[in-house]
């Protein structure tokens, strides 16, 4: 059972995740924002992983992986220092 602290860190860290997905939707080109499906950032690797819906959008996004990491820097005092990009695979159908 969880905490009302551990609920409360649970939930501003959904929160920051939402707030990133969509900071890196609006950062991309025109049509390929929408096929981020998630993004997450791993403070102790200074990476933030985007999660995409197809390898073929992943090579496209990943081109533009430098840009993010210089737009979301900033924001986050210069910790990130790389974009990985991932294909999240499609949903099992029925699941």
């Amino acid at each position: 059972m969880l905490s009302g602290n551990d609920l409360s860190r649970l939930v501003e860290r959904a929160r920051q995740a939402g707030e990133l997905d969509a900071r890196v939707r609006a950062l991309l080109p025109d049509g390929l924002g929408a096929h981020v499906t998630g993004a997450a950032f791993h403070e102790a690797e200074g990476e933030v992983v985007v999660l995409v819906d197809s390898a073929a959008w992943a090579s496209r996004i990943r081109f533009h992986a430098p840009a993010l990491v210089e737009r979301l820097a900033p924001r986050y005092d210069g910790q990130v220092k790389r974009v990985r990009v991932k294909v999240r695979p499609a949903p099992a159908p029925g699941g």
